[in-house]
Formats: structure tokens, sequence, C-alpha cells
């Protein structure tokens, strides 16, 4: 495995700006929170559906795992992969986490604020330009989890981790580069890195779904490239300082190991990268991936040793 690969940063030349101005739009929306208990509770942690607005006034669904005390805890953020729903995780609020996870626009609960997917696939609805792109609105509902999160917990946060993997995980690392909220950043096999590259590696999942659209309109590769340049994990990187923990599987059909270490290299603050055989398969060797969330939940409950990131690269 390549693991020095660091393909050349092919971000548009008004990225910083997109952003900036997005974020504006989201920051001038009210937040209009609704919570809804659902009398589930374990221990003294409760279960309360979420909504809130989201970029173009949508609404978003999600949940709340809240102690029902006042003591500050380490607040988890997550989402969930590609054509998937978030699962609530009482495992990990039963090891003292506040929990808020969130179902990304047209998925799940969130399926009715993008009524219309493209033909050719959930990430090319809106292809037609960066502030169209379905894309764009799932990183804002992400941040806007984030923003909810804390406005809930106020004052009872003690460490503030965002998580996700595949899908979730390309979008926590874009929505950390906007909101700068992280003082751990996990992402398992992050999507979306080096778009040109993962014309090549893919071989399902949105990579996938892209290239079939690629091959048969050719005519669009120019544009349909430019747009997703906007949305290139790659791109976002540098600019990502928080410890950053990345997992990455040497065989994977969805998000190429190659993929993922040309996000991880452009990181800028301490990381670890935590290598295993396989993902996004069946097989057996999956297991290994129990590592992953040990690890990453032992940094949140112990806090990060003064050594972290300097051993860059763990094999398991």
């Amino acid at each position: 495995m390549r693991k020095e690969i660091k393909p050349h940063s092919t971000k548009p030349v008004d990225f910083e700006r997109f952003w900036s101005k997005t974020k504006e739009e989201l920051l001038a929306l009210p937040l209009s929170i609704e919570q809804e208990p659902t009398g589930t509770e374990k221990q003294g942690c409760a279960l309360t559906n979420l909504s809130f607005l989201s970029l173009g006034n949508q609404r978003i669904q999600g949940y709340l795992l809240q102690w029902q005390d006042s003591q500050p805890r380490p607040l988890i953020i997550h989402a969930h992969g590609y054509m998937s729903q978030t699962e609530v995780r009482w495992d990990w609020a039963m090891q003292g986490f506040n929990i808020v996870g969130v179902d990304i626009r047209g998925f799940g609960r969130s399926r009715s604020a993008v009524p219309e997917h493209s033909k050719w696939g959930y990430v090319l609805t809106g292809i037609q330009s960066p502030e169209q792109s379905v894309l764009r609105g799932a990183v804002c509902d992400y941040i806007q989890a984030v923003r909810v999160a804390q406005e809930i917990c106020s004052g009872q946060i003690s460490y503030q981790v965002l998580q996700g993997s595949s899908f979730a995980g390309g979008l926590a690392l874009m929505a950390e580069y906007v909101v700068q909220a992280a003082d751990l950043l996990v992402v398992g096999v992050p999507t979306f890195g080096w778009a040109e590259g993962r014309k090549f590696f893919a071989q399902s999942g949105s990579g996938q779904e892209i290239n079939r659209f690629l091959k048969t309109h050719p005519e669009y590769e120019e544009d349909t490239m430019l747009v997703l340049r906007y949305f290139d994990s790659v791109n976002f990187a540098s600019r990502i300082t928080c410890p950053t923990l990345v997992g990455v599987g040497v065989v994977d059909p969805v998000v190429p190991a190659y993929t993922v270490y040309a996000i991880a290299n452009h990181l800028s603050g301490p990381h670890e990268i935590m290598e295993f055989p396989v993902s996004h398969t069946d097989l057996p060797e999956e297991q290994h991936w129990k590592k992953f969330e040990e690890y990453w939940i032992e940094l949140t409950l112990q806090g990060l040793p003064n050594n972290f990131g300097e051993t860059k690269h763990k094999t398991y």
C-alpha cells in the first residue's frame, strides 16, 4: 500500500469563499430545534427525537441520548453511511457520553428533505452546480447537528467528538473544516477524497454512480468533476488542525485505500492512521474494526496521550 500518496490539491479558486458564504447562510438560519421525548430511558439516560432547520429551510431529523444530570460529559456527534440511516447508539451512551445522531437529508427520517434523487444516484442530485449539489446540503446537515448538540448540551460538554464512517466520515471532516468544533475528529474510511482517483479505484457506492453517469455522458465530465472538487475531502484536510484518528481498509471496493491516504496525508494537525485488512465487505476480517472503535472511545474517556500522532501508522 502506497501510504505516502499525496495528490496535488484540485481546490477551486473560490473554494474558501464558497464555504464561507455557506457558513454565513447557515448561521443566519434559526435552528428551530424541536424535541420530542420518547419515554425511553436507561440508567438515567433518556432518548429524545430531534428535528431542526438546515440549508434551504429543510427540516432535518435526528436523535439525542442525554444523561439526566448536570455532569459535564463527552459529546459525540455522528451520522451514517451512504444509503443508510442513523442507529441509536445506546452502547456509546452507556459509557458516559451524550450523543447526537443525524439522518442526513434524503435518508432515514430526513428522506423528505430530498424528495427526488437524480436517476443516476443520490450523489449526482443537483450536480449542475456546487450551490445546488445535494452534498452541500448534506455537509450543512452535519454542521447543524453540531450546533444543535452544542446548544442543547451547553455547559455540560467536557470533550467534543465528531465521528463518522464512510459517507459520514467525509461529512464529519468537511463539517470540521467549516466549524472547527472537534476536540477529536474520528473518521473511518472517509469518502469523497481525491475525486480524480475515485474514478479509477471505486468499484461500488457513490463512486460507481459517478463513473456510470460519466461513462454515459462524457460530455459532462469537466463540469461534473469541477462541482465534485468543492466536496473533495482532500481539499478540506489541510485546514484540519484538531487531533484526528483515521481508519483505512486495504481492500475496499467503495472507499479505496488510496483515497483515504490522500486525505490523511493532507491533514495539518496531529493524526494517527489505523490500517485494517478490509472495509465495506462481508469478510470475517471486518471484526478487526472493533479495535478502531475501542481506541477512539478510550481516547475520549482518558484523553489523548502527549505523544498522540507521533506513531502515524498502525496496522492490524
